[in-house]
């Protein structure tokens, strides 16, 4: 699963730096960006996965932007993960408009 791989990578990055990971659920909740909307029908889902994605992308803009030439490193990471992003992103905008016709 890709994001558990994007997890992975932060984690990761986040222990070279010094620093320790906290992916607990209740920690993931105060820092998401997006929040957890369940759809009731499959095109609500998409919509709401489509959302949840064109959020994290806008988020690992601002933090790709934030560490400029600071941290190449890390820097890399989140541009590779930004990629995948509009990839799902790309997807899902896809799906949706497959459901729409």
């Amino acid at each position: 699963d890709q994001e558990q791989q994007h997890a992975d990578w932060l984690a990761e990055r986040i222990v070279q730096l010094g620093g320790k990971p906290n992916f607990s659920p209740e920690g993931l909740l105060t820092r998401s960006h997006a929040e957890f909307v369940e759809g009731e029908t499959l095109r609500d889902m998409v919509v709401e996965d489509l959302v949840a994605e064109r959020i994290a992308i806008d988020s690992y803009r601002e933090i790709a932007r934030y560490l400029g030439d600071q941290d190449p490193t890390s820097r890399r990471i989140i541009e590779e993960i930004l990629a995948q992003e509009e990839e799902h992103a790309d997807d899902m905008a896809g799906l949706l408009e497959g459901l729409d016709s």
